[in-house]
């Protein structure tokens, strides 16, 4: 998985460059702090911080330092990590089982 992909899945109130982030930071920070918005602060088109509140915080570092294992959409994440080429694999399953001539299978 890489970071991109986890910042997509991620629910974000508003992307910003980062011009328009200082000129507005007083404003996101409040409303971060307040109404526990999240940022993602972009550069030239690519993702490089991200704004959240101290309760997202709290909980990030909490599960960072768990001794549990993931659970959910972080579980399913992390099983995946391991597989870089993910989507070939599976361009090759569904790629088979269309020529496949065996058993009917439906792909819509």
């Amino acid at each position: 998985m890489t970071m991109k992909t986890l910042f997509e899945e991620v629910s974000v109130n508003q992307r910003m460059n980062v011009a328009e982030a200082k000129k507005k930071f007083s404003e996101i920070l409040a409303r971060t702090a307040y109404n526990g918005e999240r940022f993602i602060i972009n550069r030239r088109g690519k993702p490089m911080a991200v704004l959240i509140g101290l309760d997202d915080f709290a909980l990030l570092e909490q599960g960072i330092r768990s001794s549990e294992k993931p659970q959910g959409l972080l579980a399913a994440a992390g099983a995946l990590a391991g597989f870089e080429n993910f989507e070939e694999i599976m361009n090759d399953v569904y790629r088979s089982r269309r020529e496949s001539t065996g058993r009917a299978v439906r792909l819509d």
